[in-house]
């Protein structure tokens, strides 16, 4: 099984096309962390019985001329990260930066990356990083929801401190990669409180990071949920009775209560409004490096949620997202199952759209589909803050 296998339509959260997990499990043992879940089979102990992938580089190396599909490659996963304790010794995620900054050309050209950690240790490979960054393009996710080193000590005892990780922000900015704030989950009781969530998003406007992502806990009935509560107990009892009380509902999901929910957003909401910083990673940072096809893809589907935060009637947007998935899975398909189509064809596929009215009559939306074209024929971005579409160049 090819190791660059791409999904069908890109990833809304990570905006990957691809995945790589270099291992399984994570040393860094956040007490609250969803990998736990006995949804997600990771054997052992969780913590310790991590599992490494040494064949990845080598399976990369292999997979990289045949990737015809320019797309972004993500490395984490909910089960792992890929500057955990152990890749100091095993480098199998240098490896793999290595062989995308200097590795065998795909056909589709060098594909951008994005990072998923909570590891200073990623500091280790910023010079290759920062290559890759202004040749294909380079995201750096990091998850941060407190400041508090005691509260980090308890709950996160693996994973670097959080001056670490504003640290490892502040120096991928500057080498000019983008750069993200994973700030979920905040802990009920713990660090979702007005004074400790400001304290996040000042941290992240004096760092000048692109977007944060805030967000609350969730608690898969079995082994997550039961560890945390366990680990709240005897950090700070007084707070478990309210605990329990708000993930009462036993939610699949892991979910609280629809008022717990409804209260945290009320908290976040004008905070991250204030901040004037994206709760997503916006289109101007993964529209110059991803093909339109995918960047229009997943515009649409932000645009779903960014007007649903202003109250606004979403359900003609949800339409023409659902006939423009459709679309794309097909050409994709197409491309994938006609080897003799030109490298460049996938690619094409959207403007041609645009210009023969094609995508007019596939939206059935006449000012969405204006919209889109302005964007796939100008070059413009649509600011994820003011909502105002804008000139490429800003």
């Amino acid at each position: 099984m090819d190791l660059l296998k791409p999904a069908d339509l890109v990833d809304n959260f990570t905006r990957a096309l691809y995945k790589l997990a270099p291992y399984r499990g994570c040393a860094h043992g956040c007490r609250y962390c969803d990998g736990r879940a006995e949804r997600y089979y990771v054997e052992g102990d969780f913590e310790r019985d991590i599992v490494e992938k040494p064949t990845l580089p080598a399976r990369l190396a292999a997979d990289l001329p045949k990737a015809r599909e320019r797309g972004l490659v993500a490395f984490g996963s909910g089960t792992t990260d890929p500057y955990q304790p152990c890749e100091a010794v095993s480098n199998i995620t240098g490896s793999c930066a290595e062989l995308l900054v200097r590795g065998p050309l795909p056909p589709a050209g060098r594909l951008p990356a994005l990072i998923m950690t909570k590891s200073a240790l990623a500091l280790r490979d910023l010079p290759l990083w920062k290559i890759h960054a202004a040749q294909a393009g380079l995201v750096l996710l990091v998850s941060l929801t407190s400041l508090d080193e005691d509260l980090r000590a308890v709950m996160e005892p693996g994973a670097s401190s959080f001056a670490q990780r504003l640290g490892l922000l502040r120096e991928f900015k500057a080498a000019g990669c983008a750069t993200g704030i994973l700030a979920m989950p905040f802990l009920p009781g713990l660090s979702d409180q007005e004074e400790s969530i400001q304290r996040v998003y000042a941290a992240a406007k004096d760092i000048g990071v692109d977007f944060v992502m805030p967000g609350g806990l969730t608690l898969r009935p079995g082994r997550q949920k039961d560890l945390y509560l366990s680990c709240l107990g005897q950090f700070r009892p007084e707070l478990l009775p309210g605990v329990e009380s708000i993930y009462r509902e036993a939610r699949d999901s892991g979910t609280p209560t629809w008022e717990a929910r409804k209260a945290l957003e009320s908290t976040i909401t004008p905070l991250r409004r204030d901040s004037g910083l994206p709760f997503l990673l916006p289109h101007k940072v993964f529209g110059p490096i991803l093909p339109a096809h995918d960047s229009l893809r997943l515009l649409l589907r932000d645009m779903i949620e960014l007007y649903a935060d202003r109250s606004i009637d979403t359900r003609m947007l949800k339409r023409s997202a659902e006939f423009y998935d459709s679309w794309l899975v097909a050409k994709r398909r197409e491309f994938r199952r006609t080897r003799s189509l030109a490298s460049s064809w996938l690619e094409d596929a959207l403007p041609e759209a645009a210009k023969s009215g094609e995508l007019r009559s596939l939206l059935d939306n006449p000012k969405l589909a204006s919209f889109c074209e302005t964007i796939i024929l100008e070059g413009a971005y649509l600011d994820y803050v003011s909502l105002r579409l804008e000139p490429r160049s800003q």
